[in-house]
């Protein structure tokens, strides 16, 4: 206890001269509500990072670029971190720049589909069984960069969610791999008489959320061990569920921390 004591004291101080050399953390993330948003609430992700950070003393300049970009500014040093599955980072040209963290939570990835052209679902064993239907996905997304494994796959690249929703209700794709809650949030928006339509089928995969740090901006390591701190501080104050049971509910938000506690 008495070393766990101490550790917490310098690593205030260790803000403290983070803060007074920087006086803000440059953070950067892509729109992917709600996930990661720039509204008054910042999305799930998003929250948990400035919490962590905050838990540390450090305030955060939160910017929203493009993915792709948002990458390039992580790697380049522009930024000193950047919210994101860790499959983003690991380009032989941004990997050698960047240190990413574990996850700091999971979202379940899955296919929206329109019922009524499909009334008795969509199943299927392995994603080689889909390479007969047109899928619909954000441009430079780690979900876009997961399908691609997959040879064969017909992808259908949009530079935003609103584009890939209209596609999936026009017919002109016949799946929208998406985030299960980021699907809810637009379909309920964009077709509020029709969203109920939609459904989804099992989950095609856990994705990470993790935080990656530049090496340029953090070589000592310094940030990122800060914000691992951070991390575990709203773990144990309750202020992590309470984000995560905001977005999800308080009986999901449990089911989905325990799957990813048990990926871990």
């Amino acid at each position: 206890m008495k070393k766990a004591g101490l550790f917490l004291f310098f690593s205030v101080l260790w803000a403290g001269e983070a803060c007074f050399s920087d006086p803000s953390v440059g953070v950067v993330a892509f729109e992917y509500p709600p996930i990661y948003q720039n509204d008054s609430d910042k999305g799930l992700s998003c929250e948990i990072v400035l919490e962590a950070f905050a838990a540390v003393h450090l305030s955060v300049d939160l910017s929203f670029l493009p993915v792709i970009r948002m990458v390039s500014e992580v790697s380049a040093g522009r930024a000193v971190c950047g919210i994101g599955g860790q499959i983003l980072f690991q380009a032989p040209e941004v990997s050698p720049n960047v240190t990413v963290s574990k996850p700091i939570q999971y979202v379940v990835q899955t296919f929206a589909y329109d019922s009524r052209v499909y009334p008795e679902g969509i199943k299927y064993h392995t994603l080689d069984d889909l390479v007969q239907y047109r899928i619909g996905v954000l441009n430079g997304s780690g979900i876009m960069k997961f399908l691609e494994q997959t040879k064969g796959l017909q992808l259908t690249p949009n530079v935003i969610h609103a584009g890939s929703a209209t596609q999936l209700y026009e017919g002109r794709i016949d799946l929208w791999a998406i985030v299960d809650l980021t699907a809810s949030k637009y379909l309920k928006q964009l077709y509020p008489d029709k969203w109920s339509a939609f459904q989804f089928t099992k989950p095609y995969h856990l994705g990470d959320v993790s935080v990656a740090f530049s090496k340029l901006r953090d070589p000592d390591h310094r940030y990122f061990d800060l914000f691992q701190e951070g991390l575990k501080i709203i773990k144990h104050n309750g202020k992590y569920m309470k984000i995560v049971a905001k977005y999800y509910g308080g009986a999901e938000a449990i089911n989905r921390e325990s799957l990813a506690d048990d990926m871990r």
